[in-house]
């Protein structure tokens, strides 16, 4: 194998950092010659870094992407009742992508042996060995420091408290572990794939069981400092209103929720109802449950019109059951934000729903995406 020189490491970094690329390009964002990409291509692929992505036997033209010499990347998604586990080069492309089920209320240690033993699976179909794992990019749907791994004790937290996952993944694997909270991660994956690749600055909006958030910037999701931005659901909406999960009164989360919107529909009629049902309801014109439907998305829209005077984003996405399956609700929630913003934060600002359908996949390859987006890790691939 010859030692690996200077333009040749900022070749592999570039295929790294943007993913498969044509010798042509190569030549322009390095700024050498067509005939030293050549030359520097030619020795990469005969030592085993990079490959040609054929699509003409021999031709020049044809992409080039990271070989397996270089390792490859996995993300390891958790929701309420899912894990996900995708496997991938250093340049980005999947090489296999599996979802699971299982039952709600599975204890952590389980759920997180089952996606270890999912992971080890993988490395063996795609015919490369644990050894060969880089870094893992970790999503969990809980409140967790980032950094440490640590789950607190809350009752929102109740699925995880009492482990660690960063630190499991790390001794399962032996590799870097860099975690980041799932609904964060599925703003990435609207931010790169979905209605948000056009903006720069998106806010990513989850309304299901509970309200999460995400803020990505120029493809970066901006998470604070441990991890514990995006809560928007404990975003207090009134101190004196009903009692949260998490301690405090008054969470938005109590207004603009399944539960929430399930408990004001019983209330409001003496009736349970199902989730279907309450949807039906509000596509009928039900008084009670349009009334509910509206007022939940009012008050969603009130508060984002808060979130956008601090942070200003380009374009807001709102997706979850609440946001895809309610009539009218993300219409409701931008005409309030609409109308209630200052001119400065509104005149630009869209506030549109979520369009990727297969969340579990792309959130997954988001954590790929993530991964190649930290400095040590692309490091980590380049030869010495």
């Amino acid at each position: 194998m010859t030692s690996i020189t200077p333009n040749a490491q900022r070749l592999v970094r570039a295929l790294v950092v943007d993913g498969p690329t044509h010798r042509a390009d190569l030549a322009r964002s390095l700024d050498v010659s067509r005939a030293t990409v050549t030359n520097l291509t030619t020795r990469l692929i005969e030592d085993g870094w990079v490959e040609e992505l054929q699509q003409e036997v021999g031709s020049l033209k044809n992409p080039i992407g990271a070989a397996a010499g270089l390792g490859v990347l996995a993300s390891v998604m958790f929701l309420v009742d899912s894990y996900t586990v995708t496997l991938a080069r250093f340049d980005g492309r999947v090489l296999k992508n599996l979802t699971l089920t299982g039952p709600v209320g599975r204890p952590p240690t389980e759920r997180m042996t089952a996606a270890a033993s999912l992971l080890r699976t993988l490395l063996v179909e795609c015919g490369v060995g644990a050894g060969a794992l880089r870094a893992l990019h970790l999503a969990v749907d809980t409140q967790m420091d980032a950094l440490t791994g640590d789950v607190f004790a809350a009752r929102a937290s109740s699925r995880w408290y009492g482990v660690n996952p960063v630190r499991f993944f790390e001794d399962e694997f032996g590799v870097p572990v860099h975690a980041q909270n799932s609904a964060r991660l599925e703003g990435l994956a609207e931010y790169l794939w979905g209605v948000g690749s056009e903006a720069s600055d998106l806010l990513y909006v989850d309304v299901s069981y509970g309200v999460t958030s995400g803020h990505v910037v120029d493809g970066v999701i901006r998470s604070g400092n441990r991890g514990g931005s995006g809560e928007l659901g404990h975003t207090i909406y009134d101190w004196n209103g009903p009692v949260c999960t998490c301690g405090n009164s008054g969470c938005l989360m109590q207004y603009v929720s399944i539960p929430a919107l399930l408990r004001d529909y019983a209330t409001a009629t003496g009736a349970e109802a199902s989730w279907s049902r309450f949807c039906t309801q509000v596509a009928a014109d039900d008084p009670d449950a349009r009334r509910i439907a509206e007022r939940a998305a009012v008050i969603l829209g009130r508060v984002l019109v808060s979130v956008c005077h601090v942070i200003d984003p380009e374009t807001v996405v709102l997706n979850g059951p609440v946001a895809r399956q309610v009539p009218g609700f993300t219409d409701i929630v931008a005409a309030t934000v609409r109308e209630l913003a200052l001119p400065l934060v509104a005149r630009n600002l869209r506030v549109v729903g979520a369009e990727l359908d297969d969340v579990h996949a792309a959130t997954a390859r988001a954590g790929i995406e993530s991964l190649r987006r930290v400095e040590a890790v692309i490091s980590s691939a380049i030869p010495d």
